[in-house]
């Protein structure tokens, strides 16, 4: 019964994966408003906004995403 309830849950999730994937893929006509404002000059950043080379934010982000999956693997009850 387990087994079959993981395949369902699997395809749906497949499913919807690929309907988002398709959905993303689809290219609307843009109206004329929208292809000026795309075209707006963009300011130029402050030269002193981040360092360059900068890894510590990825790594401790990096970090906490492993903490978030391994847990429950190494707290769960063995039955």
């Amino acid at each position: 019964m387990k087994t079959k309830k993981f395949l369902i849950v699997s395809a749906a999730l497949v499913v919807l994966t690929a309907f988002l994937i398709l959905l993303n893929f689809n290219v609307h006509a843009a109206a004329p408003s929208a292809a000026l404002a795309l075209q707006q000059a963009t300011p130029t950043p402050f030269a002193d906004a981040s360092e360059v080379g900068s890894t510590n934010g990825i790594l401790v982000m990096g970090v906490v995403i492993v903490l978030i999956i391994i847990s429950p693997l190494i707290f769960r009850k063995k039955k």
